[in-house]
């Protein structure tokens, strides 16, 4: 990834799992950011293989596990069943929600199909496996008003008010990725042509457009940000940290906007939800169609951004209400039958049963008959063939 895309180095796990990751970054053109999710996945990988294969002892900590020491051979014997294993691990042992576990099960696909491309393996044990299925769950986001209460807290929670506030407008916005926020450089910004390029995920570079917010905002922060005491002139990062004047790390940010958010009143929201509150507020109230989020997103495909088409509640409804037919009204004394029901109204449907005369004579005679068959097939016929 550009700019901001820096690991801790590749050194605790085994070489072929190193080797792996390095082709991710270096071969494949992943950011370094998923290079080392995938490292990291593979790595709890090898502590739970250790644990079962009886290498350390059975009580021993998933954490306390030393990751390195495992062979290609090692590999060559990973089967189906560990594999499920290793899932049900993550799912009982560890925790994890659905979403958690799908996340890192592509970490074991991929290094087990690369392994077998490069004739390290045999045979793919995760062949025939399934990904886990996830619950399909709405994104969540924050309302208008939230959004607002939101920008007002970075203004007077803060102690760099001009940065954080930047930072919030930018993302609700522009629905940004944290990590394309941090990793934006000065030259980045066109401010005459009101447009900012990003860098997102796989490399792939976008321009985002700036409403009058975010001009405004931008402006009022670099105005700061470059009087800052002590910034290096050959600073590039739009955003720095106050203290240290150097480019704020994702973390940084998260906890600015998560402390910004309690100030709000604002619970179980993360800083990727306002990527989500963007992407909400323009498809609902700005006549966007999908393709134009998608691209405004930066998404590979537009299945991902079809789940912002869920949100329309109040689009279904106004379309319900705006059926040509939604305005009929029926004639009510010919529908309403509420009275007659009750047996107030007059006619030839309200008869007394005080009227009725006894049935005498033959037809005495055909009603009891009637009236036996249909008490023999509700008691005997119809009960033998429910099995009584």
């Amino acid at each position: 990834m550009k700019k901001s895309g820096k690991h801790p180095p590749f050194d605790d796990a085994s070489p072929d799992i190193v080797e792996y990751v390095r082709y991710l970054e270096v071969i494949a053109g992943k950011s370094a950011n998923t290079a080392f999710s995938y490292y990291c996945d593979l790595r709890g990988f090898s502590r739970f293989m250790k644990r079962r294969r009886g290498l350390v002892p059975a009580d021993t900590e998933i954490k306390d596990i030393d990751p390195k020491g495992l062979d290609t051979a090692f590999w060559g014997s990973v089967s189906k069943e560990d594999i499920y294993e290793y899932l049900y691990f993550l799912n009982r042992e560890c925790g994890n929600k659905k979403s958690s576990t799908a996340r890192r099960w592509p970490a074991c696909t991929a290094f087990m199909i690369i392994c077998q491309s490069v004739n390290k393996l045999t045979e793919n044990p995760t062949a025939s496996i399934k990904p886990p299925k996830q619950d399909k769950v709405l994104p969540k986001y924050l309302t208008a008003e939230q959004s607002m209460d939101l920008l007002e807290s970075t203004q007077y929670q803060s102690d760099f008010p001009e940065r954080d506030y930047c930072m919030v407008v930018l993302f609700l916005n522009c629905g940004m990725r944290l990590s394309e926020l941090v990793g934006m450089d000065l030259g980045d910004i066109d401010l005459e042509q009101r447009q900012i390029r990003l860098f997102g995920k796989g490399h792939k570079e976008r321009m985002v457009y700036l409403n009058e917010a975010c001009v405004e905002a931008l402006q009022l922060y670099l105005a700061k940000r470059n009087t800052m005491e002590g910034l290096n002139p050959k600073e590039k990062a739009v955003f720095v940290t106050r203290r240290r004047k150097e480019r704020i790390s994702n973390r940084r940010v998260e906890q600015l906007v998560t402390g910004a958010m309690k100030a709000a009143g604002l619970k179980g929201f993360s800083t990727h939800k306002l990527r989500h509150t963007a992407a909400t507020l323009m498809y609902q109230t700005g006549n966007v169609d999908i393709l134009t989020l998608k691209q405004l997103l930066g998404h590979s495909s537009v299945g991902t951004t079809q789940i912002y088409t869920h949100l329309q509640e109040f689009q279904v409804r106004a379309a319900i209400e705006q059926n040509p037919l939604g305005t009929v009204t029926p004639e009510k004394a010919r529908l309403d039958t509420t009275k007659r029901a009750a047996g107030e109204n007059s006619g030839e449907n309200n008869v007394d049963s005080t009227d009725v005369e006894e049935v005498t004579g033959p037809m005495k005679a055909f009603e009891d008959a009637a009236n036996d068959g249909i008490r023999r097939y509700l008691f005997y016929d119809r009960g033998c063939r429910w099995g009584c």
